[in-house]
């Protein structure tokens, strides 16, 4: 019993090593584009790095705080955003939910219009650049943290928060 445990347990970890060695800047490119395809805000926050992700829900927290001290500006933020979202909604949200709402006003060209992919790494930073069939292109720059490549910046991110 012991033996078949121990094998087990061996065979886990080395798929687990494998499949995060095998995992590249752009693989996680297409993790975001899903995530954002999907409206998935977990995802998309577990794809940030660090200071993105703290940067990302120290915005949503502001925003909710400001609710109490002037709820007309925060209504008109979010008129603004194109989300859909209300003050009322701010109250029962976490920043998942949030973000999840925010990427319904993110328009991506199909996925499978996508026919260029671009990586160029420099030590542990990389910038992925796809390409669209119709010219319209993503830039995304990631830097390797917590054993995986998280992004550190791209222009859609400016543009959501």
């Amino acid at each position: 019993m012991d033996i078949l445990r121990n094998t087990i347990i061996s065979l886990l970890a080395i798929i687990s090593i494998s499949s995060v060695a095998s995992s590249t800047p752009v693989d996680s490119t297409w993790d975001l584009l899903y995530a954002v395809e999907n409206r998935d805000g977990e995802r998309f926050l577990d794809l940030m790095s660090e200071s993105v992700r703290v940067q990302i829900e120290s915005s949503y927290q502001q925003l909710k705080e400001l609710v109490a001290a002037d709820p007309g500006l925060v209504e008109t933020l979010l008129r603004e955003s194109g989300s859909g979202l209300t003050t009322w909604d701010l109250e029962w949200m976490d920043a998942e939910d949030f973000v999840s709402r925010m990427l319904e006003g993110v328009y991506l060209p199909p996925l499978e219009n996508i026919i260029s992919e671009e990586a160029s790494l420099r030590g542990r930073n990389a910038d992925v650049l796809f390409t669209w069939l119709s010219g319209y292109s993503l830039s995304i720059q990631f830097a390797w943290e917590e054993s995986s490549w998280k992004v550190t910046g791209s222009p859609v991110l400016e543009q959501l928060f």
